[in-house]
């Protein structure tokens, strides 16, 4: 994407969503800002209708799946982004298990098993003290780095190996 994008927020949003599961090529910070200002109204929305419409357990896995599913465009825009400025997806993965590890932590616990979440809990509560330093530090970089040509994106062109 050129750096003068003019194209609407709302369409770089739309775009992002289109290639929700896309691992490969670049996304431009512009990109990233609409849709996580899209994602952030859209969530809202749907955790809103879910208290709503749902109660109790309905509505806790409710948004839990909302959460999921803006979870996974979310996490390939940042691969991409990565991709904008040089570095390779696979730093994504320790946001990965963090994520993973929120979500299964959190259907535990709707699903009735309060025990189970508490010990596994516990033993995995000094991952956060690494992971979640790291997914900010590369969050706030994909906001706000400014694009480098490297090896991975020279002469603008699109990324070519996967993930």
């Amino acid at each position: 994407m050129a750096a003068g994008d003019n194209r609407p927020l709302r369409r770089l949003a739309m775009e992002a969503c289109t290639r929700s599961l896309d691992f490969s090529g670049r996304s431009s910070r512009r990109e990233l800002a609409a849709f996580l200002i899209w994602a952030m109204g859209l969530d809202l929305a749907l955790n809103l209708a879910a208290r709503i419409v749902l109660d109790g357990d309905a509505e806790s896995w409710a948004r839990l799946a909302f959460d999921t599913l803006l979870f996974l465009p979310i996490f390939a825009l940042l691969v991409r982004r990565l991709h904008e400025f040089g570095r390779s997806g696979w730093w994504m993965l320790f946001i990965l298990i963090a994520m993973a590890r929120t979500f299964v932590l959190r259907a535990l616990g709707i699903a009735g098993y309060p025990n189970v979440r508490d010990g596994i809990e516990s033993w995995t509560d000094p991952i956060n003290w690494v992971l979640v330093p790291g997914f900010l530090i590369v969050a706030v970089a994909a906001l706000f780095m400014p694009v480098t040509r490297s090896a991975n994106c020279q002469n603008g062109a699109q990324e070519t190996h996967r993930f």
